[in-house]
């Protein structure tokens, strides 16, 4: 008798995403869902937990099975036009870039010239070494805007969803505005999903409970590229993107990152080093 084999987890998960997003779009008196929403790498997850834990409400994560109760649904879908309660967090798309680096090359052998699978040879193409950060970020640049990773959606796109979709039941925050004021921020989400003044009570409790220094074991900043919960900082960017990169970036996003707020002109890819 040939062995069992093991139960592929992973597609059961999108599959049950997938269905739990439909229950929350075509049902939403039935399966009233929070979706928080926005790019991978954008302090979604981080987002949610905080909703959750606000809102008194699960946040099932990586579920073989369908939701079926009230709850905080983790994803990075576009705003939907159904979504009847939303939050979607924004990021400079720049760090996203960055933070998405990183995360994906922690799959990647060290050393030069590593062999990889044919997925990592399209997200990371002509890769020499991983830790070659700005030598590599071009082409990663570009690969994230042909073809995103977990999204359809470039950067630029993606947060253009959320721009065009202000309505009641969307509420929309910074990653930035949360780093620098987690309490403000939360508190401001809270209140344009309950219609309500936010307890503040409660706001300090999900704030503290959720904090970078409390998951992460290090002070914001103390960078682990190995580690989820990498630097928890803004601006990084500038440490890592050249010219080539941040020229592939504005042709892709940036008359998007100037509207989102992110940068007053084009001017600050002169600022960028050449090499």
């Amino acid at each position: 008798m040939p062995p069992k084999q093991p139960v592929r987890v992973e597609p059961l998960n999108n599959v049950s995403r997938r269905i739990t997003r439909w229950l929350g779009v075509s049902f939403p008196d039935q399966f009233p869902f929070v979706f928080v929403t926005g790019c991978p790498k954008s302090g979604t997850s981080w987002v949610a937990q905080l909703v959750s834990d606000y809102l008194r409400l699960p946040f099932p994560r990586h579920s073989p099975f369908p939701i079926g109760i009230p709850a905080v649904i983790h994803g990075h879908d576009i705003v939907l036009r159904k979504f009847r309660r939303c939050v979607y967090v924004m990021r400079d798309g720049r760090d996203v870039m960055c933070s998405l680096y990183f995360h994906l090359s922690r799959q990647v052998p060290e050393g030069d010239r590593p062999a990889m699978s044919r997925r990592h040879s399209q997200i990371f193409p002509g890769l020499v070494n991983r830790e070659n950060v700005r030598e590599n970020m071009p082409a990663f640049v570009e690969a994230q805007m042909k073809r995103p990773y977990s999204t359809p959606y470039n950067w630029g796109a993606h947060v253009r969803t959320f721009m065009d979709s202000r309505r009641e039941g969307v509420v929309g925050v910074r990653y930035e505005d949360l780093l620098a004021d987690a309490a403000a921020g939360l508190a401001s989400v809270a209140e344009g999903l309950t219609g309500e003044e936010a307890d503040p009570d409660r706001v300090r409790w999900a704030v503290e409970k959720f904090s970078f220094e409390k998951l992460s074991g290090r002070r914001r900043g103390q960078e682990s590229r190995s580690d989820f919960l990498r630097k928890g900082e803004a601006g990084d960017w500038v440490n890592h993107f050249n010219r080539e990169a941040a020229e592939i970036f504005d042709l892709h996003c940036g008359k998007t990152l100037i509207e989102a707020g992110y940068e007053a002109d084009r001017a600050w890819i002169e600022r960028c080093p050449p090499t």
